[in-house]
């Protein structure tokens, strides 16, 4: 619950001046103003029912009273709106800024922590939960010093039938916290459903194609049917138990109150208790059960919120509260800042040297170890192995894509202290295995995010054999690929990826079995390209490979088997 606190606290600091306005409008508009309300009500029906009546200034001034009192709420409600409305959403994005930021910020290739299912949901429903809890405690507050005086101001006229009225406040308060174990349970079964079933949803979306080759569509919408039917019975569940307790709350009340009027009724009988007392009572009496009703809703915010920042953590990790309410400009009041690319200053590389580099995956014994090796200036390095060996796994550790947990890189003799934001370009560029391709035209694809060169982008067009492909599309370059590329081929899609890396003129060029999806005419082709490029550029290239086409280049093999580099089918420059 600590963890509760703390958010709740933080987002208080987003906001002091708004939150404390709002808290003091809430604590006047329903306490000071309703004791005021109650008072005037009490005074014009003793008045009235005393033998001298009220006087006709009497009657329009309590009137008067009676009609400016509730304006006045009504113009604090409204004040109310205005500094709280808008609040709400504000909070929730900076949470989901937050969270996307936590993720872009990993380690490129390491998998998140939660099923992306589950990370929708937080991102749609678990950062909602504190900001909701938040604007609850200002009307708590309100209506809780409001029952205070009304006790105090009730107990001058009549003890016994005050203990009345605020005794189902005290089986509330046990009915709240008999129930309290539960509220987690069934908030967070209808969260664990609903990852589920947005997970299996995000699965069709992404890889419909795959579905509909394998003829799967009934299989996977049955699947999504009965998750669906899950959620809802979880959802349902939760729903009832919410009801329910909310219905143990009213029924203490509607108990208390018959109880109440009975006590009153007597009182009345045997004491001579006045009609404005009596009335000052009713009207009290709906506060306290909305101050009950109230008290359930936040102890049922604070366990749900407990819930919510406890899946957060998940995806977060250690400090995941500082984390998720690290708070700066959303630019909404102002213009954001013009993007400025980021690259790494033009950097000669002369000499890669990788000394005894590792990586492990979590929770397995498999990942590389003890890799080392270097890459001269102008080299042509291939990566060889059976699958499984580790070649994706060095490649991703030496871009910083995986976090290394042994060795370390140097560039030109200089240690590089954090892989992932030095091997980019100009000193890195990267093609992966399952290059990823967004909607939008070639060029786009290609620049992704560059200033737009049509010398260069010819250069990599040709680099990458994409000058035949382009010309058979009625709007060359500017062609449109569709969601995830799908209007081409896998061949191309490699040849598209292949030229945005040549598109960045690194001084390293990273392929990971770029080539794969290609014919023997068009890769024979592009290792030929890339070789006359490397030679007359002087650039470095680092290709996972094991066909003929490219190991023809190869000044130098690594070889790895179970994760460590084979000496003797290895070949380093250097060797006699």
């Amino acid at each position: 619950m600590r963890n509760v606190w703390t958010v709740l606290k933080n987002i208080f600091w987003y906001y002091p001046f708004h939150y404390s306005a709002v808290t003091v409008l809430r604590i006047v508009g329903f306490a000071g103003l309703g004791v005021l309300s109650g008072m005037l009500i009490k005074r014009f029906f003793d008045q009235a029912a005393s033998a001298s009546g009220l006087t006709e200034a009497q009657l329009y001034g309590i009137v008067a009273l009676l009609i400016v009192v509730p304006l006045v709420q009504a113009f604090a409600y409204s004040v109310d709106l205005a500094l709280s409305y808008g609040w709400t959403e504000i909070i929730r994005a900076v949470f989901r800024r937050n969270m996307y930021r936590h993720v872009l910020e990993q380690p490129g290739a390491a998998a998140l922590p939660v099923s992306h299912g589950t990370l929708m949901n937080m991102l749609r429903t678990d950062v909602a939960m504190p900001e909701s809890l938040m604007w609850q405690f200002p009307y708590l507050l309100g209506y809780s010093l409001f029952a205070l005086i009304g006790f105090v101001t009730l107990s001058l006229i009549d003890w016994t039938a005050t203990l009345a009225l605020f005794a189902p406040l005290l089986l509330a308060l046990l009915a709240v916290r008999l129930l309290k174990p539960r509220i987690a349970v069934y908030f967070e079964r209808q969260q664990s459903a609903t990852d589920l079933y947005l997970g299996q949803l995000t699965d069709i979306f992404r890889h419909h194609q795959a579905i509909r080759i394998n003829n799967a569509d009934g299989a996977l919408l049955d699947r999504l049917g009965k998750l669906g039917k899950e959620r809802a019975a979880a959802g349902k569940r939760n729903a009832v138990f919410t009801v329910v307790m909310e219905s143990v709350l009213d029924n203490i009340v509607n108990v208390g109150m018959a109880l109440f009027l009975l006590l009153i009724g007597y009182t009345m009988e045997q004491a001579g208790f006045t009609v404005g007392g009596f009335t000052l009572y009713v009207y009290f009496l709906g506060y306290v059960a909305q101050m009950i009703r109230l008290y359930g809703t936040v102890t049922s915010g604070l366990r749900t919120t407990e819930v919510s920042l406890g899946r957060i953590g998940r995806l977060l990790g250690d400090g995941s509260v500082q984390t998720l309410t690290r708070y700066d400009t959303l630019y909404l009041d102002r213009e954001p800042p013009v993007f400025q690319l980021q690259t790494l200053p033009p950097r000669r590389l002369d000499l890669v040297e990788v000394r005894r580099i590792g990586y492990s995956y979590p929770g397995t014994d498999q990942g590389i170890r003890d890799i080392t090796f270097r890459l001269p200036r102008g080299s042509f390095t291939v990566v060889t192995g059976p699958v499984g060996s580790g070649k994706t796994t060095l490649l991703r550790t030496m871009l910083g894509l995986l976090p290394k947990t042994a060795g370390e890189l140097s560039w030109n003799g200089e240690r590089i202290a954090d892989p992932a934001s030095f091997m980019v370009p100009s000193a890195a560029a990267y093609v992966p295995q399952m290059p990823a391709l967004f909607s939008g035209s070639v060029r786009d694809n290609i620049r992704l995010g560059y200033p737009d060169s049509d010398m260069r982008l010819d250069d990599a067009v040709r680099t990458a054999v994409l000058e035949d492909d382009l010309a058979r599309c009625p709007r060359g370059v500017d062609t449109l690929l569709g969601a995830s590329g799908l209007t081409l081929s896998g061949g191309q899609r490699q040849r598209v990826a292949i030229a945005r890396m040549a598109y960045r003129q690194a001084e390293l060029w990273v392929l990971d079995d770029s080539s794969s999806a290609l014919d023997a005419e068009t890769e024979n082709l592009l290792w030929e390209r890339i070789d006359a490029i490397r030679q007359a550029r002087g650039i470095t290239c680092l290709v996972v490979s094991a066909k003929p086409y490219a190991l023809r280049y190869a000044d130098q093999i690594i070889a790895l088997t179970g994760g460590r580099i084979d000496p003797a089918l290895s070949r380093f420059l250097g060797d006699a």
